[in-house]
């Protein structure tokens, strides 16, 4: 009996699990400079960040169930470990109230970005301690280069007070807790994971909206709505990638997140590459190069 040939893209994701993951995070990374690049800055009106947040989760969680719910609701909400979906979900509302305090202490966009960097150290870390996933000291040294470039692309200032250096690494912190914490519902259903993801946050802030709201105008809505969707596409990919591979095998990876924002900056906004993004992107090409490379044997040795 003939077997008919697997899908491209499910074969790859059986025969090489880390290499999967790793398309997966380009993919995030991707969808998540589009959000920043394009959508964030087109928005003409003034709106607190807290309103653009609550809008995304908003689209999110009608996307989702215009996709899911639809036929049956009960898989949005089909868990085994609601307290520690809700728990997760907290994080994606730290991080950008972290962006936005750390704004407010008078930190250029730069400088945040250039501490907030150091989340692929700390998700390797996390991953050793709490998934005991082992890092080989090579994936360490590519990381750490990695938060340096990030630093030395991000041409940051000095930090203005001790607020402004703290609030980025709750920032990297809150989001390297959330990709262990995805790692460890990999066996939790992917809806269900982006459903509550979604409706902590849009749960938190819904009482606060008639404090900030602001109208938006059709074109601005239509904006709004497209964060949502595409940050949905976002985390769906970062969710798969932390389903198929372990974090500690694929973290780095995430620094491509830096090429993809001097792209779609470049493509939306007309900005030169500099010397130093030509730099980062010669050196992100050849992390992620040595890690698509070596897959296999960062398999083994993860996964000991």
């Amino acid at each position: 009996m003939d077997v008919a040939p697997l899908h491209p893209v499910a074969s790859l994701a059986q025969r090489a699990p880390g290499r999967s993951a790793m398309l997966l995070l380009v993919l995030f990374a991707l969808a998540w400079a589009l959000v920043e690049g394009v959508f964030g800055a087109r928005l003409q009106g003034h709106y607190s960040l807290m309103q653009v947040v609550w809008c995304r989760y908003a689209a999110h969680l009608a996307c989702l169930g215009l996709i899911v719910g639809w036929r049956a609701p009960s898989r949005l909400w089909r868990t085994r470990r609601l307290g520690f979906q809700l728990s997760r979900s907290l994080l994606m509302l730290v991080m950008p109230a972290s962006f936005a305090l750390s704004l407010a202490a008078g930190d250029r966009p730069g400088t945040v970005w250039a501490l907030f960097w150091v989340a692929p150290l700390l998700i390797l870390g996390f991953a050793r301690l709490a998934l005991g996933e082992r890092v080989p000291r090579w994936v360490w040294a590519v990381a750490a280069i990695g938060s340096g470039v990030a630093a030395v692309m991000a041409e940051p200032a000095l930090p203005r007070s001790l607020a402004g250096a703290v609030l980025p690494i709750v920032m990297a912190l809150s989001f390297s807790v959330y990709v262990v914490m995805t790692r460890s519902l990999r066996d939790e259903p992917v809806q269900a994971n982006l459903f509550f993801t979604a409706l902590g946050v849009f749960a938190l802030l819904t009482p606060l909206m008639p404090f900030v709201w602001v109208m938006p105008n059709l074109h601005d809505a239509a904006l709004l709505a497209g964060i949502g969707i595409v940050g949905l596409l976002a985390l769906w990919a970062l969710d798969r990638a932390c389903e198929r591979a372990p974090v500690a095998q694929v973290a780095p990876t995430l620094h491509v997140h830096l090429l993809c924002m001097a792209l779609v900056e470049w493509g939306a906004a007309g900005e030169a590459f500099t010397h130093r993004d030509l730099l980062g992107a010669v050196w992100i090409a050849l992390a992620l190069l040595a890690l698509w490379l070596w897959q296999s044997a960062l398999e083994r040795t993860v996964l000991k």
